[in-house]
């Protein structure tokens, strides 16, 4: 089975650090969103790195450098070296121990998964060459792994704000690759593991801007031109309790009947002052004073064609003719309403059926 040669100790340490960057970064609250736009990363660690058992090369410490550019959707590339220094036994017949060193330029992927204000969790993956020694051995007995190959590259990280734009970065990353022998040795595929901590510096990083001050920054905001003073949601769009399509926030009159027309303020018309908002209102011409019906339309009780409300007689007989107040005549006098008597000109003081 394929192992590793390192100091326990010190990669178990190393595990511990990055372990309590995740917890930190994850103890970040939610509703505190990332408050910056990140343009370039550059950053220097310091490095652990066990190498696999068929390398014979003994665990060590080493520095890496990176620089990286960041994509919209969270994505960022980077380029990064890194450099370590080990020892292997040497050839036979010699005895003691050789200093190999072990260089690695890589390209890789990010996708970084934001936490709270100014912390990141993310995955990487990539490629690039490695590096073993600086000349390969000439001896056919020495199993002292040399040369250049190609590696693929995959890790995961944290970074951890101290301000806005510095971050305490850790990170664990695995890296394949083959390496050489001398001959008639084959090369082998080896697979190596490296934990890593160093500081992390965003240049050219600026505000993320709320361009609709409605407290949701515009990376997050789903509805950029909130009316100002509307309720908005935690992805910045507003709420309209009554449907009236005045937002929640501005609507002074939060529980508008549906269907009923309204103002800026989401307050209801009434064009015709008859307490029947418009919209609802089926007659919106009514007369001032009038009497209406819950459609707005008038309402005429006597049936005289003078409307409720503007009607000072307003039991009139139905047949009986009246005047502009709703009220019937008896041109002749004798008791019996103009519109009913079949004989209006009756003598004065005659009696009549």
């Amino acid at each position: 089975m394929r192992t590793y040669q390192h100091s326990g100790r010190v990669r178990s340490s190393g595990l511990v650090i990055l372990g309590c960057l995740v917890l930190l970064a994850s103890s970040a609250l939610p509703a505190a969103a990332q408050q910056r736009r990140y343009l370039f990363e550059v950053g220097a660690a310091g490095n652990y790195q066990s190498f696999d058992s068929e390398t014979d090369l003994s665990g060590t410490v080493g520095g890496v450098g990176r620089i990286g550019f960041w994509l919209p959707i969270n994505l960022s590339v980077e380029l990064e070296a890194s450099t370590a220094g080990s020892d292997a036994p040497a050839p036979l017949p010699a005895t003691g121990t050789v200093d190999v060193g072990v260089r690695t330029f890589s390209a890789s992927l990010l996708y970084n998964f934001l936490i709270g204000a100014s912390s990141s969790l993310y995955l990487k993956a990539g490629g690039g060459t490695t590096k073993y020694g600086d000349d390969c051995p000439t001896l056919t007995s020495s199993r002292i792994i040399c040369g250049r190959s190609g590696a693929i590259l995959a890790g995961a990280g944290v970074r951890v704000g101290l301000t806005p734009t510095l971050f305490v970065r850790g990170e664990g990353l695995l890296t394949r690759n083959r390496s050489d022998r001398a001959d008639p040795l084959p090369s082998i595929p080896v697979t190596n593991f490296g934990v890593s901590l160093g500081l992390s510096y965003m240049l050219g990083s600026r505000p993320i801007p709320d361009s609709d001050a409605d407290g949701i920054l515009d990376n997050r905001d789903r509805c950029a031109a909130t009316p100002s003073g509307a309720q908005v949601d935690g992805r910045g769009c507003t709420a309209d309790s009554d449907d009236d399509g005045v937002p929640n926030g501005v609507d002074r009159c939060p529980t508008t009947i549906a269907g009923a027309t309204v103002d800026a303020v989401g307050c209801t018309r009434d064009s015709d002052s008859d307490n029947i908002p418009d919209g609802l209102d089926r007659c919106p011409e009514t007369q001032t004073g009038v009497l209406v019906d819950p459609r707005g339309c008038p309402r005429d009780s006597d049936g005289d064609v003078i409307p409720d409300g503007l009607d000072r007689c307003s039991e009139t007989p139905r047949g009986a003719t009246v005047d502009a107040l709703g009220c019937p005549g008896d041109e002749d006098g004798d008791g019996v309403l103009d519109g009913l008597d079949r004989c209006p000109r009756s003598a004065s003081g005659a009696r009549v059926n």
